[in-house]
């Protein structure tokens, strides 16, 4: 969401970008390899899994950045090929059984001592607005468009795809929702309830729907906390580290 562009170059500072390093950005969100290709001089490479998404990232693209449309869990690029991995909110893109082969193939990625980033939503609202944000989430989950893991899950995800060092901070930046965007959200959300109103599989999302637009109007939106994941790829000994 452009509105939220300061975000994710909040997230990648926090992680630390070298002009020199080989960089892999994984999922489907197309500012965030823009703006580490305005950092690096090297080639960033953004690994998505829609032809759409690549033109996407085309359409905006510098000439050191380059789209690869792939399965997330089998990606064609050779052993330790990177130096940083980034994931703004894809996993939350992702359903829960692939989640682990995507962390795995991004553990096969990396060069020893390197490391793989990821934000996801906290899931854990501190306000009103933010409160809205959660129920808009939870209406995308019905309906099969996103997906919200657990913090204990993706620790254990994790872990099993062989990283060490994984360290998780709560980002607390309060980011407010324009309104414009609200009124666009309420739209996608209709135009998708009517696209699929005759398919038996589709869940009734009215009265979350009616829900939503009431505690917007009364509360206003604001983007949720997010958490990030750092962890290291190297031998050693691991451990998780939570920095609030």
């Amino acid at each position: 969401m452009p509105y939220a562009t300061f975000d994710r170059d909040s997230f990648t500072a926090r992680t630390g970008l070298g002009p020199d390093m080989h960089v892999l950005n994984i999922g489907p969100d197309y500012i965030t390899p823009v703006q580490i290709a305005r950092n690096v001089e090297t080639t960033v490479i953004t690994a998505v899994s829609h032809p759409g998404y690549a033109r996407g990232v085309a359409a905006t693209s510098f000439g050191t950045l380059t789209p690869v449309v792939s399965e997330y869990a089998h990606l064609p690029f050779k052993m330790a090929s990177f130096d940083i991995i980034f994931s703004y909110h894809a996993l939350n893109n992702i359903p829960p059984r692939e989640v682990p082969g995507m962390l795995a193939e991004a553990a096969r990625l990396l060069k020893d001592n390197c490391r793989m980033a990821s934000l996801v939503w906290s899931l854990k609202p501190t306000n009103k607005a933010q409160s809205s944000h959660m129920m808009l989430l939870e209406i995308l989950t019905r309906l099969g468009i996103i997906h919200l893991h657990s913090f204990d899950d993706i620790s254990r995800w994790l872990e099993a795809a062989g990283f060490e060092e994984i360290t998780m901070e709560l980002v607390t930046d309060q980011i407010q929702v324009p309104d414009d965007w609200v009124h666009s959200h309420i739209k996608r959300l209709e135009q998708i309830t009517s696209e699929h109103a005759k398919d038996p599989e589709m869940p009734d999302i009215s009265e979350a729907m009616d829900s939503y637009r009431t505690h917007v109007k009364e509360f206003g939106e604001e983007l949720l906390p997010s958490i990030q994941f750092t962890a290291n790829r190297r031998t050693g000994i691991s451990g998780i580290d939570i920095v609030i």
